[in-house]
């Protein structure tokens, strides 16, 4: 039995506009989001442009977005979503290189609630392997509430927080720990979130996102470049230094060994996730909060 067998159908069916320059893959899109019987497609579009006019007129409860396109493509057509049309949206990624990272990543912080990565390209014959994966994503998306925010929908970063002193190497163990997981919607929330939080000289931050592996580096350059806190990717034997910020690598729990902090410092381990990429990080979160309770320095 399939995943999305195990979830019984709304009585309201969530309604869908499936965005891509391809007709063949918005015909095969549609079909997937369709199967269930949990979703309702209302409409297609061919284009960035062709999608705002569609959700004007149609007002779909969903968006899944292609992000490359002719014309006005995927991230400029997301922005103007998160600015005059606010709602869910799931992207569709044919990138599996530095660049497809990029753009996903920009996506994320600009609104997207989640993304899908094509398996084959930007024509994917064998979609329906992702097709679990795209009604996860959708019935996620359906539960959360957008906003329309000017910072993410202007497709303009935050200006970096740094500060002369913030600048000098701050190498000491920390007194506590802040943690911090992070599932649908996270990327665009620590987008916001970090920037606007001080470089603290005796605090380190832990963050579990979920994200796939190979897109937790590029995630966390990027909020390194907009924030106070000095940013990394969390690796084994990596010691915990106060001002630092550290992102569990895609695929993998975070682990903190060691507990007096102040005293002896401690460092970073890294165990395995069970499941692939598509699986809710409830687990893990729940985890770390049950393990963490037991240690007065550890915010979660």
């Amino acid at each position: 039995m399939s995943s999305f067998d195990r979830v019984a159908p709304p009585r309201v069916r969530h309604t869908v506009l499936v965005v891509d320059d391809s007709a063949f893959m918005r015909k095969l899109v549609s079909e997937i989001v369709a199967s269930t019987g949990e979703f309702t497609v209302v409409g297609t579009a061919r284009d960035g442009q062709d999608a705002l006019a569609q959700v004007r007129t149609l007002q779909p409860d969903l968006v899944t977005l292609d992000v490359d396109m002719p014309g006005l493509d995927g991230l400029a057509a997301l922005e103007f979503l998160m600015r005059d049309y606010p709602r869910p949206v799931v992207m569709l990624s044919a990138g599996g290189s530095d660049g497809g990272h990029d753009a996903t990543l920009r996506a994320l912080e600009r609104g997207a609630v989640d993304f899908v990565r094509k398996p084959s390209g930007a024509i994917s014959l064998d979609l329906e392997i992702v097709a679990d994966q795209l009604l996860q994503a959708l019935r996620a998306a359906s539960t959360v509430r957008v906003t329309a925010h000017p910072v993410l929908a202007s497709g303009r970063m935050p200006a970096p927080h740094r500060s002369v002193p913030a600048l000098l190497p701050l190498a000491g163990p920390p007194a506590r720990v802040v943690c911090m997981a992070a599932s649908t919607g996270g990327p665009a929330a620590l987008a916001q979130l970090l920037p606007a939080l001080p470089a603290w000289p005796d605090t380190a931050v832990l963050i579990v996102q979920h994200m796939p592996p190979g897109f937790t580096a590029s995630f966390a350059l990027r909020l390194d470049a907009t924030s106070a806190l000095t940013v990394h990717e969390a690796a084994d034997g990596v010691p915990l230094r106060a001002g630092h910020a550290y992102i569990a690598p895609g695929g993998r729990h975070l682990r903190v060994q060691g507990t007096a902090l102040k005293r002896h410092g401690s460092c970073l381990a890294m165990t395995p996730r069970n499941g692939a990429y598509g699986r809710r990080p409830i687990r893990s979160s729940s985890r770390w909060r049950s393990s963490s309770a037991h240690m007065p320095w550890a915010w979660c």
